[in-house]
């Protein structure tokens, strides 16, 4: 259906041509689902633009072309054109055709879904016009000649003209086939007003609004949480199912493409490196690159992560030869020799191609010397941390004239009431979803954002009773690593600024009088006892002590009269040489922290820079001229300069590819080991909580649910809400089982009105029922469902009706004569049976229809009522405890 060749894609800038895409081949089938993998840079977005004909300068399609077999759209253009050199039979060349003709092709015939809703949705018109407006493009002869003036009335639409009903219908089926609950009520809603997981779909409902053969799916899950990610994967399979489309999913996430491929192809600096089957991919990689972009996944079999040495090159004046070759643990010569053809794999019958010159490769060694490094130390029973009550409440009064005229008193529980211990030397995890209040929890414990309630107590010291100059002093102890680190780091300050802003503030280095320095030296090209190295007591002030010593790694080398010094810890060293003649004699080398406080700090951050894996050389770069990770690192030194005990690490690798994931989290193991940190680690990736913490605290609103060492958390899981979080980690294995998926509908509830008693009662697969309640588990989940949406008065009573009169074939509804309405009772059913799918026994059935009348009627409140009395749950009715034994839950469930 869709055929890329030779594709070659530049965008022209000072330094040269940025090779994006540099001669891809790649097909789509009709009903196959393509993943494009790879690390960031590899050029996957733009082979998505350049497919859509969405490339803007600087850049261009240099040459190749790109194919779609669409035998309508042919013929149109045939009639529309004289003689198109873009059409060739049923053959469409999206290079060569012209714009008007691409717009007539985006939408109808291809669809595209972005990568970040926020700003791919126009925020200034309403969820049901920006679905609309492809269906009056592609549908209801709304296309229009480009000009401004047609651009005005796109903008103003309301304005312009009336919206025709058809479309509004059309829009709200479209709507409702994504999942979106109660599309009439809310096509008129702005994207600010969806959540994450909502205005997701809705970008779905856009690109499939006109049913096209073709979805490209760029990153369509990256910012979601695994439930809400696991939502969206299940909601693109069934729409390919249904409408028999053709999907292109672009992804750097190797869980994904593992559940929803049939083909996968791996993309590096520009190029394609290997094409196949999705088994023959994850089961037998034969490309380096895409097998040690496997073995970087965290999995439960690896205790230490083995990540891609290096970064993706620059696409500028690229050397010849195999473009992974520098970073290639197997390269030989020949890899720079010449094009790399590709190599058929798997069989005859299998179309599984990899270009590289290796036939296979020895993977036996690979990722040994990591396996090696890891660290053996347990955390204590020494409580480091310990929380008691926290909260932490925003006012939505703003000004005060708000607060003063009490015009919205309402709170935001952002946390509302955790307690939870963290022992010295481990990590404990936080995880939950997005707006569970997970990072509000580690800001507040850190008195970033002061806590509304509540105790915090770290190394015996309260904090909420110490002024802002104490507190100051003891953030030397406790630091963060924040999420974002382009946001979070000062686009004005050099790379060294960045990390020595912290000694500035806080009078740093110091030494500690207690701890005593010493020397670990290695000699050669003399005899060691020639040789006299000691070490200033204050050296710990750069490097750091255990136990009370401070150590310094000293390499001296004698050779042909030269002496060489180095000094691991980027200590500076004064050496004394006594010759006889050109014969050296005897060496006395001190090492010492520096003179001035400017060099110690300047010392102090080379020495960080060498701890986080940077090089010394990028002391002065700015944060824009550094990749994700190299940013995530210099968070990591600058948290690190103040030698704390205690990090709190917020998202610290949700951004990052799995190669650079790799390397942060090793990183930040190799930290904990060498300075004794204690973390905080707050993360929804629930793979990397697994391989990196001790213990996981599961958060759900405001409060912690559950609370368990990792291993047994993930082996016996006893809330209903962190069972469906790990239902939902993506497997990266095609052959995993996921028919027993927990797919929670819905998202987090608002925490300005949190619900009653169990806050997860609302999404829970598991809601107790009444005691005297003889109802299908499944069937009970629906009921509480449609009580929420009375609750809520979100029912599209109006849609009903419609409904039902459009199915009864009457035009109109009349009065009968004692004063009811005829075809009351048809609305309520309509209602009843879109709402609920399961059969309920007479008596309930009676109760749901009363209810509906109410609500016919207007009558809400009274509604609710009838349902709460007959359907109520103990999990709405009381507030389940946590408990304090080594596993606690919060579930009614463990009650009994």
């Amino acid at each position: 259906m869709l055929s890329l060749s030779n594709l070659r894609t530049q965008f022209s800038t000072d330094r040269g041509h940025v090779k994006a895409v540099d001669g891809l081949d790649l097909t789509v089938a009709e009903g196959e689902t393509v993943g494009l993998v790879g690390e960031s840079g590899s050029g996957k977005s733009v082979t998505a633009l350049s497919t859509m004909g969405l490339v803007d300068d600087p850049g261009e399609i240099v040459s190749g072309s790109v194919e779609l077999e669409s035998p309508h759209l042919a013929d149109e253009f045939r009639e529309q054109y004289d003689e198109p050199s873009f059409v060739d039979g049923d053959i469409i060349n999206l290079v060569d055709a012209p714009e008007e003709a691409l717009r007539v092709v985006r939408g109808s015939e291809i669809g595209m879904i972005f990568q970040d809703p926020m700003t791919s949705l126009n925020p200034s018109l309403t969820v049901g016009e920006q679905v609309a407006e492809s269906l009056r493009l592609h549908q209801y002869g709304g296309r229009r000649k480009d000009s401004w003036f047609n651009a005005v009335r796109e903008l103003l639409p309301k304005l312009s003209r009336d919206i025709d009903d058809e479309v509004v219908e059309r829009t709200i089926d479209v709507l409702e086939s994504v999942g979106i609950p109660e599309p009439g009520a809310r096509v008129d809603e702005y994207p600010h007003e969806f959540s994450g997981g909502m205005r997701q779909r809705v970008l779905i409902a856009i690109a499939l609004a006109c049913q096209p053969r073709l979805l490209v799916a760029d990153e369509p899950t990256t910012a979601l949480d695994v439930t809400i990610q696991a939502q969206i994967l299940d909601l693109i399979d069934d729409l390919q199912e249904d409408l028999g489309m053709s999907v292109l999913m672009i992804t750097h996430d190797l869980g994904v493409v593992a559940e929803t491929c049939d083909r996968v192809a791996v993309m590096y600096a520009g190029e394609i490196v290997e094409e196949g089957p999705v088994e023959e991919i994850f089961h037998n990689p034969s490309h380096p690159y895409t097998y040690t972009l496997l073995e970087s996944l965290p999995s439960e079999e690896k205790e230490r992560l083995t990540p891609i040495e290096g970064n993706v090159p620059d696409l500028i004046d690229m050397p010849e030869g195999c473009h992974f070759a520098p970073r290639c643990p197997w390269a030989k010569p020949e890899c720079t020799a010449g094009e790399i053809p590709y190599k058929q794999h798997g069989g005859e019958a299998t179309a599984h191609r990899s270009k590289c010159v290796l036939d296979d490769f020895d993977t036996s060694e690979y990722g040994v010397d990591a396996v090696g490094t890891m660290s053996q130390t347990k955390p204590s029973n020494t409580p480091l941390l310990e929380v008691d009550g926290l909260q932490k409440y925003y006012q939505q009064a703003d000004g005060v004239l708000d607060k003063f005229l009490g015009t919205d008193d309402q709170s935001v529980k952002a946390v509302d009431g955790i307690d939870f211990t963290v022992y010295e030397g481990e990590t404990l995890g936080l995880v939950g979803e997005s707006g569970c209040g997970k990072s509000t929890a580690g800001r507040s414990l850190l008195h970033l954002t002061p806590p509304t309630d509540g105790r915090v107590v770290f190394s015996g010291t309260d904090l909420s009773g110490l002024d802002s100059d104490e507190l100051r002093a003891m953030r030397r102890d406790m630091q963060m690593i924040f999420q974002d680190p382009l946001s979070s780091l000062d686009p004005r300050m050099t790379v060294g600024q960045t990390i020595r802003e912290p000694l500035d503030v806080h009078d740093l280095p110091v030494s500690d009088p207690d701890v005593r320095g010493e020397v670990v030296a290695d000699v050669s090209g003399i005899s060691p006892d020639r040789v006299t190295v000691t070490a200033n007591d204050e050296i710990d002030a750069i490097v750091g002590s255990s136990n009370g010593v401070s150590t310094a790694h000293v390499s001296i080398t004698v050779s042909n009269g030269d002496v060489d010094v180095s000094v691991e810890e980027r200590l500076r060293t004064e050496i004394e040489v006594e010759r006889d003649g050109d014969t050296v004699t005897a060496v006395d080398v001190t090492v010492t922290p520096g003179e001035s406080t400017r060099e110690r700090r300047r010392r102090r951050v080379h020495q960080l820079l060498d701890a986080v894996g940077l090089e010394v050389g990028q002391y002065d770069r700015y944060p824009h001229e550094l990749s994700g990770g190299q940013r995530q690192r210099v968070g990591i030194a600058r948290a690190l300069a103040v030698d704390p005990d205690f990090i709190v690490a917020d998202e610290p690798v949700s951004a990052l590819d799995v190669s650079v994931q790799a390397q942060i989290l090793n990183l930040l193991e190799d930290l904990q080991e060498q300075f004794g940190l204690t973390y905080l680690f707050i993360a929804h990736d629930l793979s990397v909580v697994r391989h990196i913490s001790d213990r996981v605290a599961v958060m759900y609103l405001g409060e912690i649910v559950e609370v368990a060492d990792t291993g047994e958390l993930f082996e016996d899981p006893r809330h209903p809400y962190t069972r469906a979080l790990l239902s939902a980690i993506p497997e990266p294995d095609p052959a995993a089982e996921t028919d027993d998926r927990i797919i929670l509908e819905g998202d987090v509830p608002s925490p300005i009105n949190p619900p009653s008693g169990c806050h997860f009662r609302t999404r829970c697969p598991q809601v107790i029922p009444p005691a005297d309640l003889d109802i299908e588990q499944e069937a009970y989940r629906e009921v509480m469902d449609l009580r929420q949406r009375i609750e809520r008065e979100s029912l599209d009573v109006e849609t009903a009706r419609e409904e039902a009169t459009a199915e009864s074939g009457q035009e109109a509804v009349a009065v009968s004569a004692d004063g009811g309405t005829v075809g009351r009772n048809a609305v309520v059913t309509e209602l009843r049976e879109s709402h609920l799918s399961h059969s309920l026994s007479p008596d309930l059935t009676n109760v749901i229809d009363r209810a509906l009348e109410h609500v016919v009627d207007g009558e809400w409140e009274d509604a609710a009522a009838i349902l709460r009395e007959r359907f109520e749950s103990v999990c709405e009715r009381d507030a389940p405890e946590l408990g304090t034994d080594e596993h606690p839950a919060a579930c009614h469930l463990l009650d009994k």
